[in-house]
């Protein structure tokens, strides 16, 4: 039976469920942002924002195995092989809560080793230290997490990913409130609660799975056999490609850690309008993501096809929602950002500098869109070297531009060099697309 074609019907009913599943993936910062700026003052803002940064290092560097898992399950999804899917999903569970344990074990040096590269006033590290503390304890949770969202995107599986962010999301803003606002536990409290949401939603996850699992094709014996899991050459490739998404990812969050830290040498009032205005962006990239995931997919199921045709349609039709939505979040930045800033912030001078820049944070929705679309659709075909490569030259040049601008143009300097930082992104990877094309069969 050939393949049934992909529709824009088909695009929106896999992506609104991810646009919400992906939009609270965020909102579990942005929670833990709000509850603090309502009850904090702009010195525990600040800490939160240097703590946030710090954990994103960790937290985001091993994001790759999200990406991975993805391309390689709808890889296999997409030539029929639904037992190496699963072995898909196994491996990356194993390599995630390995991940997750070696962090915790070396949470201490970590965290002191990140916090003498940060820049924000000693008031505001304590806070951050006690934050990150509790933060790292949810870590093998998170990276499962991962391993066993992207499996669920890989397959199809977009509203049980969208049901596990819901219930992470509640969970977490349940405990933050409980942990702050009733025993005034602070940072750490809200860190804590986060943690204890994080292995929460996993177990949950990792149940759905199962259960679907028994249901429809059965658990495979090669899926619980550790000589085809631990198999040498499918174990490598794996290995591999998470290494360059790896890097990957830390070339981003160095990109962030450092808009962050060039916004902190503009003072505690400045560092803390930044953090907030990086919540509206955190949401909107994973909105704009909810397309970018659903090309993952599609792409992956092309490739596992050989069909050049598959893949055009892909990136046409995801594409199209994607650029405007973007549209979309930018006019919402504008026209709502204000009423939300001083709702969520009580520090005025927080408050202010907040307002002055968020129309720049508004056009980068609208900037970074291609570089969105573009990482699903190299996550998808797993051409994790391309990635790599883009990364590391966008990066460079994104802190060659801020070397020059932050100290010229003071905050507005960091907003600009951060803006084109989304340009580059998208260009870099522009050029070698074609590339990608070319090596799919025409059929």
């Amino acid at each position: 039976m050939s393949p049934i074609q992909l529709t824009r019907g088909r695009v929106w009913s896999k992506s609104w469920p991810l646009i919400f599943a992906n939009a609270l993936i965020p909102l579990v910062g942005v929670v833990d942002t709000m509850v603090i700026g309502v009850a904090g003052s702009a010195v525990d803002l600040a800490g939160v924002a240097l703590g946030s940064a710090v954990f994103a290092i960790f937290y985001w560097g091993a994001y790759s195995l999200r990406q991975s898992t993805t391309g390689f399950a709808a890889q296999a999804v997409g030539s029929g092989d639904y037992k190496q899917s699963q072995l898909v999903l196994v491996r990356s569970i194993i390599l995630a809560l390995l991940l997750g344990s070696i962090i915790v074990l070396l949470k201490s040096p970590l965290s002191e080793l990140s916090f003498r590269i940060m820049q924000g006033s000693q008031e505001a590290e304590l806070v951050g230290k006690s934050y990150v503390n509790w933060r790292f304890y949810g870590m093998p949770a998170a990276i499962a997490l991962f391993a066993l969202t992207g499996w669920m995107i890989g397959v199809g599986l977009t509203r049980v990913a969208m049901f596990v962010q819901v219930f992470l999301a509640v969970i977490n803003g349940a405990l933050d409130l409980w942990f702050v606002l009733g025993l005034g536990w602070g940072p750490a409290g809200v860190a804590a609660g986060t943690a204890i949401a994080e292995w929460l939603a996993m177990i949950l996850a990792a149940g759905i799975l199962l259960r679907h699992i028994s249901r429809t094709t059965g658990v495979y014996s090669v899926a619980v056999s550790p000589a085809h899991i631990f198999h040498v050459l499918p174990f490598v490739h794996l290995l591999s490609v998470n290494r360059d998404l790896f890097i990957r990812s830390g070339c981003m969050i160095i990109g962030f850690t450092w808009f962050i830290n060039s916004g902190a040498r503009q003072g505690d009032a400045m560092l803390a309008g930044n953090q907030i205005l990086l919540q509206f962006i955190a949401i909107w990239a994973f909105v704009l993501d909810a397309f970018a995931f659903t090309a993952e997919a599609e792409t992956g199921r092309a490739i596992g096809r050989k069909s050049r045709a598959a893949l055009d349609r892909a990136v046409l039709l995801t594409s199209e929602y994607a650029f405007v939505t973007a549209l979309v979040c930018a006019g919402i930045t504008l026209l709502a950002g204000p009423w939300v800033l001083r709702a969520v912030i009580s520090d005025s001078q927080a408050l202010t500098a907040a307002l002055a820049f968020l129309p720049w944070c508004s056009a980068v929705p609208v900037l970074g869109v291609a570089a969105w679309q573009l990482d699903g659709i190299f996550v998808g075909a797993t051409r994790s070297a391309s990635m790599r490569n883009s990364a590391i030259i966008s990066v460079a040049l994104y802190l060659i531009a801020d070397y020059f601008l932050a100290p010229a143009y003071g905050n507005a300097g960091v907003w600009s060099a951060f803006l084109l930082y989304y340009v580059l992104r998208g260009v870099t990877l522009a050029v070698v697309f074609p590339a990608l094309r070319r090596s799919i069969p025409v059929a």
